[in-house]
């Protein structure tokens, strides 16, 4: 007597289809997670940077008895255009209307000997509220807000945060979201401080 037996060995299209389900689950979690893992590592290197500039302009105001003057983006290495990836134009951190603000080899020579090593250059994301009127990185204003008499930092961080990471020596930080990610407005003190 000669018994038959199948000798097809594989997988059926349910098994193969939980399979490839299961993969798919794996990859979609992988991939927010990634971009979590990249947001937090940019706002670390602007919320290190932020708070290395914060310690040189006061340094700088201790030494000097006032705080450096200017409207001038923070760090080195800014990209061109709205989306950073113009081939020519301004390097900008900042754009409002049609002003736009770069940075300055005079505030940065200024600046050298309160800041240890390399300029602190943050990461490059925008925070966007439209295509005039934008934030890339870290910029300092001197007189600038209401009146004309504060001294501040707006930095730019990826996503949307809940509140602006803490930087010591500043005095309030103020919080929007602009284009999915968010700005934050750090008040140094006032022009008149001394």
């Amino acid at each position: 007597m000669i018994i038959e037996t199948n000798k097809n060995h594989g997988f059926t299209i349910v098994e193969l289809l939980i399979v490839i389900v299961v993969i798919g689950i794996l990859a979609a979690i992988s991939i927010v997670s990634y971009n979590g893992i990249q947001n937090r590592s940019k706002n670390a290197q602007t919320t290190s940077a932020l708070n290395n500039w914060v310690k040189g302009l006061q340094m700088y105001k201790a030494d000097r008895g006032s705080w450096p003057t200017g409207w001038v983006c923070l760090g080195e290495n800014y990209k061109y255009g709205l989306s950073g990836q113009d081939p020519t134009g301004s390097a900008q951190c900042r754009q409002t209307g049609t002003s736009g603000y770069t940075t300055n080899s005079t505030f940065n020579t200024a600046m050298a000997p309160y800041i240890q090593g390399q300029l602190p250059t943050p990461a490059f994301v925008t925070a966007t509220q439209d295509t005039s009127n934008w934030r890339r990185g870290l910029m300092y204003a001197f007189a600038g807000g209401s009146g004309g008499t504060v001294v501040y930092i707006d930095a730019a961080f990826a996503g949307e945060l809940s509140r602006c990471p803490d930087v010591g020596g500043t005095l309030s930080s103020t919080r929007s979201l602009w284009g999915g990610n968010t700005m934050c407005n750090y008040t140094l003190g006032a022009t008149t401080d001394s």
